[in-house]
Parts: C-alpha cells; sequence; structure tokens
C-alpha cells in the first residue's frame, strides 16, 4: 500500500513537470514527452489497482481503504487529458504531421520562417507519399467552397481564426491569404497554419487550408482535427453573411 501511494506521487508530480517543464522552455520535447508516457503508463496502473482494491472492500464488506480516493482521482487527470486532448482517433492517426486540403497544390508558407522557434519538422510539404497517406486517413479533409465573395470571405477567415484564439502572424490582402500560430492543449507545442482563399468561375471562393506541427514524426490527428474545426466555425458565419446580403 506504501508503495503504491509513494509511486502514485511520484508518478503524478513527473507527469505535472513534464508539461509544464516544456511549457515554461525548462525541457525539450522529446524529454517531456518520455516523462509524460511513463507518468501516465503508471498512473493508469495505480488508478486501476486503486479503483479494483476499493471495490473488493465495497464486495467483501471491509472498512475503505480512503487514502485510496484522492490517489485514484490524481492519478486519473492524466488519462483524461491525454484523451481528450488528442482523442481516441489518435491511436489510428498516420505518421504524418502536414495536413493541408490541396495536396496537389498547398498552400505555402511565406511569412512564417524555418528559423521562428524550435523546430524538428520542414516548412516545405512532404510530397506524394505524405499526400497518399493523408488521403487513406482523412477523405473528407478538403477544400471549402463557398458563394460569398473572396474578399468577405477573407475577412470572415480571419476573424474566426482570431476568434479561436490563434496568433495571426501576417495578412496579405492582395493574395487574400494569412499565417498563423496555434499551441496544443497539453504541452503548449506550436503549430503553423496558413490560410488561402482563390476566387472561383462563378463569384464564389474556395478555401485551402494547410496546418503543419513543428516536432513530432506524427501529430495524432491534431491538424486534421484542427482543419475540420475551423471549417466548422466558419460555415455558420458565412451562411449567416449569405443570409445578410440577400
Amino acid at each position: 500500500m506504501k508503495l503504491i501511494n509513494w509511486l502514485g506521487l511520484v508518478t503524478f508530480i513527473g507527469g505535472v513537470l513534464a508539461t509544464l517543464g516544456h511549457r515554461f522552455g525548462f525541457l525539450s520535447h522529446r524529454i517531456a514527452l518520455v516523462i509524460f508516457v511513463i507518468a501516465l503508463v503508471c498512473c493508469t496502473f495505480i488508478m486501476i489497482a486503486g479503483l479494483i482494491m476499493l471495490a473488493l472492500s465495497l464486495y467483501r464488506k471491509q472498512p475503505l481503504q480512503t487514502e485510496l480516493i484522492p490517489l485514484v482521482l490524481a492519478c486519473a487527470v492524466f488519462p483524461i487529458m491525454a484523451f481528450s486532448g488528442v482523442g481516441t482517433a489518435a491511436f489510428k492517426a498516420p505518421m504524418i504531421h502536414d495536413i493541408t486540403t490541396d495536396t496537389n497544390n498547398p498552400p505555402v508558407f511565406k511569412y512564417i520562417l524555418a528559423s521562428d522557434g524550435h523546430r524538428d519538422n520542414s516548412l516545405i510539404y512532404p510530397g506524394p507519399e505524405v499526400s497518399a497517406l493523408q488521403k487513406a486517413a482523412y477523405p473528407d479533409i478538403k477544400t471549402f467552397v463557398s458563394q460569398l465573395p473572396p474578399r468577405l470571405v477573407y475577412q470572415q477567415s480571419i476573424f474566426t481564426a482570431s476568434l479561436m484564439g490563434w496568433e495571426i502572424i501576417a495578412k496579405d490582402s492582395k493574395s487574400l491569404r494569412f499565417e498563423a500560430i496555434t499551441k496544443t492543449p497539453l504541452f503548449g507545442f506550436v503549430d503553423d497554419i496558413v490560410i488561402r482563399i482563390t476566387p472561383i468561375k462563378d463569384g464564389g471562393s474556395a478555401v485551402d487550408m494547410r496546418s503543419l506541427s513543428r516536432v513530432g514524426v506524427s501529430d495524432l490527428g491534431t491538424n486534421a482535427k484542427r482543419i475540420r474545426s475551423f471549417f466548422a466555425e466558419l460555415e455558420p458565419v458565412l451562411e449567416q453573411e449569405l443570409i445578410n446580403l440577400q
């Protein structure tokens, strides 16, 4: 029992230090992830063991070991944080970290530079192999089309991105594109984003987006999720604008 309490305390503190250590720049992302994964596995084991012990006490009508309750609750924090942050889709995510709605002509980063902060992954789109993996894993990630004129879509796209908490790095009103960064909720990993609005023949607009993780081989589905979320937020805004113009 003392061993479980001690192990639970150490792993909980380790998990907290891993997340805060990377956010505040004390730990590299690799070390932080290793510590967090160890803490996650240990906390999951301790949580399950604690629940079994509490259940056995109830079944045998023995006095509850009340010191287990805060331990189980504390250890439950990391599995909940991990699964709520990436979801079950992370287990099926391909080993890619650069997702775009246009794999044939992906939006290019012009203002975000390779020298901006720590980066392991290139700003240059990887090419056909990654494109094939993306299409197989995320067939729904496609160009968003609106009947509204490009400049209005551009303005509302910037507005939507700001509401989502992205930091707008650069706006190019001539080419109707902007670039932004955002951070993942748990570790604060920085991801790069570029949005491009293109006029289409009927007077409407095509919105393409690219979301790229600066570190990590796999993004655990984060970038595809971000693209879906952006279009889900943008669509009702544009629909309301369309109603207002009628």
